[in-house]
């Protein structure tokens, strides 16, 4: 491709000639043809640069929001030439991915910011907020590689395959510019951050023993009886049953029903609402609440079901491990069409009797009668109200309602089981909104504890 420079120099090679030939002055057309070989040289090397190279990616394939990324570019001269000023762009994971090639840049500064600053200008560093990574590789000789380390930070939660690379060279003369891609197998999963919390009410107020079922390891230390087995090294003595044990003649030990706490639903509302940007935005906030939340209930011996909305259906998730529940998180996408209440009709079997079921929600229209219809007998609602109107993405100008007046008509008449309910605006802090929620009910027909904060 050309530069707008380019064009110059073709346009004052015509006019040369046009002007020789008025003249018939031979010097004319010598320097016309002059410009003309160079445009022509430029492209040529340009187009040449970036042939017959190769580039491979390195890095961890599992890192968290807010970590940096070490990366390292392995870039492989296959061809018989040297390759002089070479461009090697590593775009960023997160950006689509352009039909048009890449076109570098170089920072400037207006005439204000140059009486303000005299020093020369910089680009944004890949390290401080993401976006575009771009090295000058002097010289790479024939059959040489060349190495490229550097940090990558502004990494956003989600799933990221195979996203391009290019060489990018403008020639010797810089007349003309060449981009070649290079499509590098590449995966990376970015998991929400959470917090570690200290407590959270909605669970611990009811702390109660619950017998796993069978499928889910129901053998541990408890008190129910279970059953006998061989002994196995490591086996406290005092479990040994000796009855059985002088029958087979051989240590038998008796087992023990695990008893854990209550099974806990996450309900993850992820709907689009018309700003893609603005809900990933607030899809993130709610993951990394609903991340906190998992983290604790899984150490706290909770089994923990997770569940978003996939179109009109839902989607369920049994949280083995933690990191599990993250992994998961990182994949989830704003694409649901269907409301709480709906999802906690389709939960079925899931959202069983007695257990915990948290929703984590930007709606502020919620279809409160239809959610505590849903609800099984002495189940506890906890509700996380995301404000997505904190979440306006590049200044939009589109009003979202506030959860506020939601907040206040919960209050006025909560819905059987419900226990409290919390509000995330973005760059609250996520300990504090999940610890202290702005409003605890003593109970499912009782009048609020706290009140509602002014804001």
């Amino acid at each position: 491709m050309l530069f707008s420079r380019s064009l110059l120099v073709a346009a004052l090679s015509l006019s040369m000639v046009l002007i020789g030939v008025n003249s018939q002055s031979g010097w004319m057309f010598w320097l016309a043809g002059l410009l003309l070989a160079s445009l022509l040289v430029s492209w040529v090397a340009s187009a040449l640069q970036v042939r017959k190279l190769t580039l491979e990616r390195a890095h961890a394939p599992e890192a968290s929001e807010g970590d940096v990324l070490r990366v390292t570019l392995r870039v492989s001269n296959n061809g018989r030439l040297s390759r002089h000023l070479l461009e090697v762009i590593d775009e960023d994971p997160r950006t689509p991915e352009s039909a048009r090639a890449p076109r570098l840049r170089a920072p400037r500064k207006t005439l204000t910011e140059y009486l303000r600053d005299p020093s020369p200008p910089s680009g944004d560093s890949p390290f401080e907020r993401g976006g575009r990574a771009a090295f000058l590789v002097p010289r790479i000789g024939s059959g040489e590689t060349a190495t490229i380390t550097y940090q990558r930070g502004g990494l956003r939660r989600g799933a990221y395959r195979d996203w391009p690379a290019y060489f990018y060279s403008e020639g010797i003369i810089g007349l003309a510019r060449h981009a070649g891609k290079a499509r590098v197998p590449s995966s990376l999963t970015v998991v929400p951050r959470y917090v570690e919390l200290g407590s959270l009410p909605f669970v611990d107020s009811f702390l109660h023993p619950h017998r796993t079922l069978q499928e889910v390891s129901s053998k541990g230390d408890g008190a129910e009886f279970y059953g006998v087995r061989e002994y196995r090294a490591g086996d406290p003595l005092r479990h040994v049953h000796w009855r059985t044990t002088a029958r087979r003649g051989e240590l038998a030990v008796r087992e023990f029903e695990r008893e854990v706490g209550a099974p806990l639903v996450l309900l993850l509302d992820n709907r689009a609402g018309g700003d893609r940007e603005r809900d990933i935005e607030v899809l993130d906030s709610s993951a990394r609440v609903a991340a906190s939340i998992a983290h604790y209930a899984v150490h706290a011996g909770h089994p923990v079901v997770m569940a978003s909305a996939r179109g009109s259906e839902v989607e369920t998730f049994r949280v083995g491990a933690f990191p599990e529940a993250l992994r998961w998180l990182a994949l989830l996408e704003p694409e649901g069409t269907a409301g709480l209440a709906t999802l906690a009709r389709l939960l079925g079997r899931d959202l069983a009797s007695g257990c915990f079921f948290c929703c984590i929600t930007p709606a502020a229209d919620l279809d409160v009668e239809g959610l505590e219809a849903a609800l099984p007998p002495m189940c506890r609602l906890s509700l996380v109200l995301i404000d997505a109107s904190s979440h306006s993405h590049n200044g939009s100008s589109r009003r979202l309602s506030s959860p506020d007046q939601l907040l206040e008509a919960l209050s006025r008449r909560p819905p059987a089981g419900l226990h409290s309910v919390s509000i995330y605006r973005k760059g609250d802090d996520i300990r504090t909104c999940l610890e202290k929620p702005l409003i605890i009910f003593a109970g499912s027909t009782h009048p609020a504890r706290s009140r509602i904060p002014s804001r």
